[in-house]
């Protein structure tokens, strides 16, 4: 056997290097030590900022990150996926969540696979093993049918938002003034308007929303989970 040979067999047997993203460090051990236990290289990447989350990883080079959905204050973890991946690094998305439109996002961003947080030590290893074996992780028509739900709750965002999507900037800042509880009065007074000025935008609302209230109208807005872009929440200008 040539050290060439030598080499060569050292490099097949090296452990499959796994890194863990989770906000809660004690689960995160525990998957590291299970994951130990197997055989596989895994560390724990400690949660700061997510452009240093992506750092560290990408430093660490491993086959596999296995990255929790919910990062705490951080946020989701989605914004990190295309940048490990571009780095050639398999990502799996542990999660509890159960919302399948955020799993559709998770495999529209590039992730490999996702796992549920209660599946055991075992079935996490298993996991990680046929990802590292290049296995289909997660059938396609699963991943289309994820992509499929996504799409679908954003089409009913979109006609959700729509009617608020024709009201001028003026109107939509009088429309977050009135989510707030102010009366026209108050809002001429806010911002230094008249309030025939107020009252006419708001005239202007009732109609464009199809309603006959301003409590229908700030009912609506609530309902949709609308928000003006300009300043406190949407608007689009119009002439």
């Amino acid at each position: 056997m040539t050290l060439a040979d030598v080499s060569g067999a050292r490099a097949e047997v090296a452990p499959t290097r796994v890194v863990l993203v989770d906000d809660h460090e004690l689960l995160a051990q525990s998957a590291a030590y299970a994951l130990r236990a197997h055989g596989i290289d895994a560390h724990v990447v400690a949660v700061s900022t997510l452009a240093e989350i992506e750092a560290e990883v990408i430093r660490l080079k491993p086959r596999v990150a296995l990255l929790d959905l919910h990062l705490g204050a951080l946020g989701l973890s989605i914004p990190l996926i295309a940048g490990i991946r571009a780095a050639g690094i398999e990502v799996v998305i542990v999660t509890g969540e159960t919302d399948r439109a955020a799993w559709g996002m998770c495999v529209e961003a590039g992730a490999t696979s996702l796992l549920e947080k209660r599946v055991s030590f075992d079935e996490l290893v298993e996991q990680v093993r046929r990802v590292v074996a290049g296995e289909n992780a997660m059938p396609q028509s699963d991943r289309i049918n994820l992509i499929a739900t996504l799409e679908e709750q954003r089409q009913a965002e979109r006609l959700r938002l729509e009617p608020f999507t024709r009201l001028t900037t003026k109107e939509a800042e009088v429309l977050q003034r009135l989510t707030r509880g102010l009366s026209a009065d108050d809002i001429a007074s806010e911002t230094y308007v008249s309030l025939a000025t107020v009252r006419s935008h708001i005239r202007a609302i009732l109609q464009k929303l199809g309603v006959n209230s301003q409590l229908a109208a700030v009912a609506n807005a609530t309902k949709a989970g609308w928000r003006c872009a300009s300043g406190d929440g949407a608007g689009v200008e119009r002439a």
